[in-house]
């Protein structure tokens, strides 16, 4: 197998509502499952270059870390990187090349670095192949069920509300994504959380049938749908006290989404002119969005900042991965 030099960008998202809906089988169990994100240009950049030694190289320029490896790699990957490093086998095995990441979001660079070694590798895979392939491996990493909404929002861009249907998920373009983004603040504590684990607890208590879990799982997808309806019709205030809902509920239905930091800096954002908030993924959690009210954004910014979180800049990505030769 050869490899040629290529290059991938994919923009993150910020989840709206609808989180946890996004692992199968819950799209299929709960009726009418809708799972809406922005797709934001922090980007995850990843770049394979191929190597003339029997090597795999993976570096990791946010997080400081390099790995190297002789080939043929032998058992499961191990270590920091050990997902990257998972992507570059499973999509070039046995193949010696150096992958690079970057990402601007608190963490990681799946979709993009997939996409990038597919090309490296000269497969074209469809959006539909490639989001299987990169969360069926995600779930071999984790150990545990894995949601597509991260991908999705790279392989598309955009405002958008999935649908999960049956015969796949369909993707519905949603209008306002600059006038939404105007309004939210991202805040990150520097205190990534595994959103995997208590996405587990609740899949858990889900499938087991615990009626409270279930209940409440119905309630997140009535919020998600409502808040489609909002954004669609241009209601961003309604949008903002939806996502404010959906947090609450959020907490009670799994409290490990939430740490201290987190719960305070939301308690600042609100003080501060904020009309909802909620924990969110926004590339590998630790983060918080706020909503803002009308004229309150920098206010907010303001409140945030000065409980100890980072602000990230939110700019609508307007298109999805892009992969291109070096």
């Amino acid at each position: 197998m050869r490899v040629r030099a290529s290059r991938a960008v994919a923009p993150t998202r910020i989840d709206l509502a609808g989180g946890t809906l996004d692992i199968w089988p819950i799209c299929h169990l709960v009726e009418d499952a809708v799972t809406v994100n922005l797709a934001i240009g922090l980007e995850a950049t990843a770049v394979v270059t191929p190597r003339r030694d029997d090597r795999l190289v993976v570096r990791s320029a946010d997080r400081g870390r390099r790995v190297t490896l002789p080939l043929p790699l032998r058992g499961r990957p191990r270590g920091p990187l050990s997902w990257l490093v998972r992507l570059a086998h499973a999509f070039a095995p046995g193949v010696p090349l150096t992958l690079d990441v970057r990402a601007e979001a608190p963490a990681g660079a799946g979709l993009g670095g997939a996409a990038a070694l597919a090309r490296a590798v000269g497969t074209s895979p469809s959006r539909s192949d490639l989001l299987r392939r990169v969360q069926n491996l995600e779930t071999e990493e984790i150990r545990v069920p894995t949601g597509n909404q991260d991908y999705l929002a790279a392989l598309w861009g955009g405002l958008s509300a999935f649908w999960h249907r049956p015969e796949g998920v369909a993707r519905e373009a949603l209008p306002h994504g600059a006038a939404l983004s105007e309004r939210l603040v991202l805040a990150y504590t520097g205190q990534p959380r595994q959103s995997g684990f208590s996405n587990w607890d609740m899949f858990k208590r889900f499938v087991e049938g615990e009626r409270t879990t279930v209940a409440r799982m119905g309630e997140i997808a009535r919020l998600a749908r409502t808040m489609r309806d909002a954004l669609a019709a241009g209601e961003l205030d309604d949008a903002g006290r939806l996502l404010g809902e959906e947090g609450r509920l959020r907490y009670r239905l799994a409290p490990s989404v939430a740490t201290p930091t987190l719960r305070r800096i939301g308690e600042a954002a609100r003080r501060a002119g904020a009309v909802g908030s909620k924990v969110c993924g926004a590339g590998g959690g630790g983060c918080l969005v706020a909503f803002a009210g009308e004229g309150k954004r920098d206010a907010v910014a303001k409140a945030i900042a000065a409980a100890g979180a980072s602000v990230l800049p939110v700019r609508p990505a307007r298109r999805g991965v892009t992969v291109s030769g070096r």
